[in-house]
């Protein structure tokens, strides 16, 4: 797992950096050794380049880079945005005209001279509205095709949250040491471009954490082994105004059993078996006794789901249905499983979510933002600042555990918390989030809640990168994603 940090982890990190013996000045320097290795990877020796640089540490780190670049006859210009100077970035811009780097006034610098330009204006402790010579010259820079190097965070972007009014839009920026959280929730991944962590010396961990590939290596089965050792899923979906996102909870099963589930049973209104039974091939069906297509509450009946059960899904394709939030408190506080509500499930369950109170079964929520917030509208944050704290407090006040989806989707159980990266725009289209509910269904007959909703979320972000090789990013469907 890769740590994410935030500023003031960032800044105590930076603090016992120096404590250890690595100066502010050493940091600095290794910061523009970082920078120095990724321009002279991104041009070529006869490419003019520009540094413009902001008056504290982040300038400093581009006024050392620029220093670094023309002493190896780069052929480089130098930009400062600010008249107010800290002694660490003073220091460099007198080393810089001892130098004789060429430098441009800020009003009169054009961004199409260069092939490359690195923005070393303001850093992590940017928290505020960009103004004057900084915001025009953000402005000249988002309206140019020149590749733009960010140093440490694109200038603008808030390091906490990811959010802006005005922004460096980079092609990629070269962080420090570790990732900071506004880089990959909010807006960050559309301002960051691609990120590369570079190590300059400073150690920090949180509580927050990046998945990679190497955190989700499913295990291989045995030799001898049978269906019930990997679980039996129930897909519990349909109503009869939906008939489309009821023929879509047919990939939910299917997706359980992609994603390694032993059985897979679409659990459906006995009204609608015609729609399913032409559909359904390794699949099992289970019919449920309904009122004009809508599942009704029948304790007995929904008794018999929990057979030989390892999770249930509740949700896809279910409308509006007065008795779903009785079924889901039903199933919460009798099923000793896991029951991973999803789609219409989430929106019964937003009109009251202390039905999630003294709960039987583990519980996972897979909302997408707008879910989220309909679900988080009465309900105390606890003080959080950011997207990351509310699903992180939303999770602890009941226990279960959170995966509101997104370009970043924040998993938590309350106490940890994980964020993925992995997928493609291509997934905002019906039918997606039945796909990733069975998966991480599927993930949660073998394992813990937490680590299910971690290894279905980035799963599926793969399964649809390689499927979108495949179909496009336009023409993707929900049943590709399942294929692949």
């Amino acid at each position: 797992m890769v740590d994410v940090l935030s500023v003031k982890e960032v800044k105590a990190a930076e603090s016992e950096a120096v404590k250890n013996g690595l100066s502010e000045d050493i940091l600095i320097e290794n910061a523009a050794m970082a920078l120095r290795e990724a321009v002279c990877s991104l041009t070529e020796p006869r490419d003019k380049i520009c540094v413009i640089c902001g008056g504290g540490n982040n300038g400093a780190d581009g006024l050392s880079l620029a220093r670094m670049l023309h002493l190896a006859g780069r052929k480089t210009e130098l930009v400062t945005v600010s008249k107010n100077f800290g002694d660490a970035a003073q220091a460099r811009l007198n080393a810089c005209r001892a130098l004789g780097v060429p430098e441009i006034d800020c009003e009169l610098f054009v961004p199409e001279n260069y092939a490359l330009i690195v923005d070393a204006m303001l850093g992590t402790g940017c928290n505020r509205k960009l103004e004057g010579v900084i915001y025009r010259t953000v402005q000249k820079l988002n309206e140019s095709d020149v590749f733009v190097l960010s140093a440490d965070i694109p200038t603008g972007l808030n390091a906490d949250t990811g959010e802006t009014e005005s922004a460096v839009i980079a092609n990629q920026t070269v962080t420090f040491s570790c990732v900071k959280i506004g880089q990959i929730i909010g807006e960050g991944r559309n301002y960051c471009g691609e990120l590369v962590v570079a190590d300059i010396g400073i150690r920090g961990s949180s509580g927050v954490k990046a998945v990679t590939s190497s955190d989700v290596v499913t295990k291989k089965r045995k030799p001898v082994s049978h269906k019930y050792d990997y679980g039996r899923v129930r897909v519990i979906a349909g109503s009869p105004e939906m008939i489309g996102a009821s023929l879509l909870a047919h990939e939910s099963a299917a997706a359980a059993l992609k994603s390694g589930a032993g059985l897979a049973t679409l659990c459906v209104p006995e009204s609608l078996k015609a729609v399913y039974q032409s559909r359904v091939k390794e699949e099992t069906l289970c019919f449920l006794p309904d009122s004009g297509g809508k599942i009704k509450f029948d304790a007995t009946e929904i008794d018999k789901l929990f057979l030989k059960t390892g999770a249930i899904l509740i949700g896809p394709g279910m409308g509006e249905n007065s008795d779903l939030i009785k079924i889901i408190e039903y199933i919460s506080k009798n099923f000793g499983g896991t029951l991973v509500i999803d789609a219409d499930g989430l929106n019964a369950l937003s009109e009251n979510t202390d039905v999630l109170k003294g709960h039987k079964s583990e519980i996972i929520l897979t909302p997408h933002m707008g879910e989220f917030r309909r679900l988080t509208k009465n309900v105390d944050s606890g003080g959080a600042t950011n997207v990351v704290e509310e699903v992180k407090a939303f999770a602890a006040r009941y226990g279960i555990t959170v995966a509101a989806k997104s370009a970043t989707t924040v998993i938590s159980d309350g106490k940890s918390v994980y964020l993925n990266t992995t997928g493609t725009p291509a997934l905002g289209k019906g039918g997606s989030g039945d796909v990733l509910g069975g998966m991480i269904a599927a993930f949660a007959c073998r394992m813990t809640p937490l680590n299910a909703a971690v290894y279905g979320c980035y799963h599926f972000g793969k399964c649809a990168e390689t499927a979108e090789k495949v179909y496009g990013q336009e023409s993707l469907l929900a049943s590709n994603i399942v294929i692949k």
